[in-house]
């Protein structure tokens, strides 16, 4: 009698650790290096459904890129939800860093959010309750390791990796005519950008400061916007409408959203391209 007691409260320990740990297997918070992201529809809805790719705990920095992705997954919830993914530094007491929403209908299984960290360090990351956030469902951490890419021109790519001349004219093949570093005051001219790569951004822009002896950036002269096209790696200018008086510039190629609007200090760092040019 004893025996068949003992074994029936074995079974029972037995088959509640499993579904415990079934239960707890069907929830899970992970950090990941990228995510595949799966759609289906429902009637007007579109349901997104988010698979952890190379799951990890160290990141890099990726210039304006997302470098940092949480997914969490979980069973369908009937009546919906609402979940806040919360990073801060160190740990849950930690400097505030960026908190992002995500609304669960009851056809969702997983919840994301994908976030661009640059700064190296330590982070804690929680999934809360939206409506109270002190309600937390599920934690974890990760670091971000230092940048060893440096200024970048655009995304994550490393700046100057591109090329700009000053031309009389530029052909049909895209070769500078009459190309020089020294110009005459006032003389008009046409400038050639190419890339080794599509530049990712439609607008660009062509920005001339005046140097000083030592070479650095020391006024501000004027900028040139241009619809270049994200997928293009190569611009001109034409008619040689641009001109500029004596004095030493620099010229860069950037992209238009990093230009300065508050204060031009030039010596910039984010750019395409760059090139000295002297106007006698």
């Amino acid at each position: 009698m004893f025996t068949r007691w003992f074994c029936s409260l074995v079974l029972v320990v037995c088959v509640s650790l499993l579904i415990s740990s079934s239960a707890r297997a069907q929830y899970k918070l992970e950090t990941c290096e990228d995510l595949k992201i799966a759609e289906a529809h429902f009637g007007i809805n579109t349901i997104e459904t988010a698979t952890c790719v190379n799951p990890t705990k160290t990141f890099s920095p990726k210039g304006t890129l997302r470098n940092v992705n949480v997914v969490y997954s979980f069973p369908k919830v009937p009546t919906g939800a609402g979940v806040t993914f919360m990073i801060t530094k160190e740990n849950a007491d930690g400097e505030y860093v960026e908190n992002k929403d995500y609304m669960v209908s009851p056809q969702h299984t997983t919840a994301y959010a994908r976030f661009t960290i640059n700064t190296p360090g330590k982070y804690f990351v929680r999934l809360a309750n939206y409506y109270n956030k002190a309600q937390v469902w599920a934690t974890g951490d990760f670091t971000v390791g230092a940048d060893t890419v440096g200024p970048r021109s655009v995304g994550n790519t490393a700046a100057g990796g591109g090329k700009v001349w000053i031309c009389k004219s530029v052909d049909d093949s895209w070769n500078c005519v009459g190309g020089a570093n020294e110009w005459k005051a006032r003389a008009g001219f046409d400038v050639l950008f190419k890339n080794p790569t599509p530049v990712g951004v439609d607008f660009i822009g062509i920005i001339f400061y005046k140097q000083d002896a030592s070479g650095k950036d020391v006024e501000f002269m004027t900028e040139y916007q241009q619809n270049m096209g994200e997928k293009n790696r190569m611009y001109a200018t034409g008619n040689n409408e641009i001109t500029l008086p004596a004095g030493v510039f620099s010229v860069y190629v950037i992209a238009w959203g990093k230009r300065e609007t508050m204060e031009h200090r030039g010596n910039l760092t984010e750019y395409f391209a760059k090139m000295t040019l002297t106007v006698k």
